[in-house]
């Protein structure tokens, strides 16, 4: 096989250079995509929380979610953060999710409430929108009732991150076990694209995958005038905000499994369908050039495979150099996934997370012609 290997090299014309130059240039930019992105975000290091202790608006945007809020509202209620206030908002539910809450502020006087008294087109951004009307803190982050107390570090290590002259806190949100095949790939999905929004702020290219667990400074809300101009988007809501508020240099990002906020919530085909269609439209609205250098990478992941597989056709004697090649990708790939998911805690998702990562870019161009299509002729 060397003397082969060094016979093709001897004797081949520079057109037979292309094509495996091509595939190895491919490979080189995925190898440093994994490096500076998923690697680095699997061995970054949070500083230390400390300092003051900011003052910090949690809020719940709930609707039809009794249950949850008697669950876990408790919970949230009782941080121990000497500084923070909980404001629900009740998006005009339909059960007792109001008698829940009324109960609720007999026995925590600190719980405020606000609410929309009427059924609204535009409810989700217009609850939003009070929200961070009613606050009175001047840093706040959204969460859901179906999620879990969280650990008591959170709270503090997003104050620790303000305190360091940060405007954008960005978090990770898990979603929690449970049976069948649409919902494990939808943790699987939403675990690529939240590390891959945190990793992307790492490297001076922030955006936000989702409005749950992102402190941010309310401020930057009215400074850009909130959802005007943005009330008629159905799949985004603070994302579509955040992502034009968000600054390099300006933005920290918190991958540790004490700062994780975990959600009770069940998937099926149609919520893993929506979460790729909210993907696709909220990278549709960023800037110009973040678009494009997105669209470039994913353009790669999917022509890295057909290029080496016609490359090995071709050129049958590069197979192994070839094979050498993806190994040494796959390594990376294999032991940046498995310590995210070790450090997000993420559970029963390393193997799925494996096949998906190959398969994904295959079944999105499918995905995303038929979301394209749907847009166009709605």
């Amino acid at each position: 096989m060397p003397q082969e290997l060094l016979f093709f090299f001897q004797n081949a014309t520079w057109t037979d250079f292309l094509l495996p130059g091509l595939a190895a240039l491919t490979w080189l930019l995925l190898l440093l995509y994994s490096l500076f992105n998923y690697f680095w975000l699997s061995v970054y290091k949070i500083p230390p929380s400390g300092g003051e202790s900011l003052p910090i608006s949690v809020i719940m945007v709930e609707r039809n979610e009794e249950e949850f809020l008697r669950k876990n509202l408790p919970g949230w209620l009782s941080l121990g953060y000497p500084a923070y206030e909980l404001l629900v908002v009740d998006d005009f539910s339909q059960d007792d999710s109001l008698i829940t809450l009324g109960g609720l502020k007999l026995r925590y006087p600190w719980l405020k409430m606000t609410g929309l008294n009427q059924e609204t087109r535009y409810s989700q951004k217009l609850s939003r929108n009070l929200a961070l009307k009613a606050i009175t803190s001047d840093q706040a982050v959204f969460v859901n009732p179906s999620m879990e107390m969280p650990d008591h570090h959170w709270l503090p290590a997003i104050s620790s991150s303000f305190g360091r002259g940060r405007q954008m806190t960005v978090g990770y949100t898990a979603i929690l076990p449970s049976p069948g095949f649409y919902h494990r790939l939808y943790r699987v999905e939403s675990f690529f694209q939240q590390t891959e929004s945190m990793a992307w702020c790492l490297n001076g290219l922030p955006f936000v995958a989702n409005e749950e667990n992102i402190a941010f400074k309310k401020q930057g809300y009215f400074d850009i005038n909130g959802f005007a101009g943005y009330m008629r988007e159905e799949y985004l809501n603070m994302e579509i905000i955040f992502n034009r508020i968000i600054r390099r240099r300006k933005t920290s990002v918190l991958p540790a499994s004490n700062l994780v906020l975990r959600k009770e919530f069940h998937a099926g085909k149609r919520e893993w369908r929506e979460l790729l269609h909210r993907s696709f439209r909220l990278k549709s609205t960023l800037g110009f050039f973040k678009r494009s250098v997105l669209a470039f990478f994913g353009m790669l992941k999917m022509a890295l495979l057909p290029l080496f597989i016609l490359c090995v056709v071709l050129y049958p004697v590069l197979w192994i150099p070839l094979l050498a090649l993806l190994t040494l990708l796959g390594i990376i790939m294999v032991i940046s996934i498995l310590r995210l998911q070790k450090r997000l805690n993420e559970p029963k998702i390393f193997i799925p997370s494996l096949i998906y990562g190959i398969i994904a870019p295959y079944i999105k161009v499918v995905v995303r012609w038929g979301f394209n299509y749907r847009m166009r002729n709605r």
